[in-house]
């Protein structure tokens, strides 16, 4: 049934003793773009070829968005709106 499941979801799914002895076959099929899960009981572990995202060298455009929201109109409070805010807080509360 599992079998099937998988066929359906594009997913081979193998029990880490199932996978003892082709673990070198398995890795071809992932580097190949076949969807691989090990398991151990309930952890599972993916096969997967992708390299981790480098923000420098992959996505300028996310890395300039990334930036843009930096520097965007966010400001940082000064001492006297913070004393402010608290003040307005407190009396809010003990109004209660």
């Amino acid at each position: 049934m599992r079998a099937l499941w998988d066929t359906l979801r594009g997913v081979k799914t193998l029990t880490v003793g199932e996978a003892r002895g082709q673990l070198a076959e398995l890795i071809a099929e992932a580097h190949q773009g076949a969807v691989i899960v090990l398991t151990d009981g309930e952890k599972q572990v993916w096969l997967d070829t992708h390299q981790p995202l480098d923000l420098e060298t992959d996505n300028p455009g996310l890395e300039a968005e990334l930036l843009k929201s930096i520097a965007g109109p966010f400001t940082a409070y000064s001492a006297e709106e913070m004393h402010s805010i608290g003040e307005r807080i407190i009396k809010e509360k003990t109004a209660k």
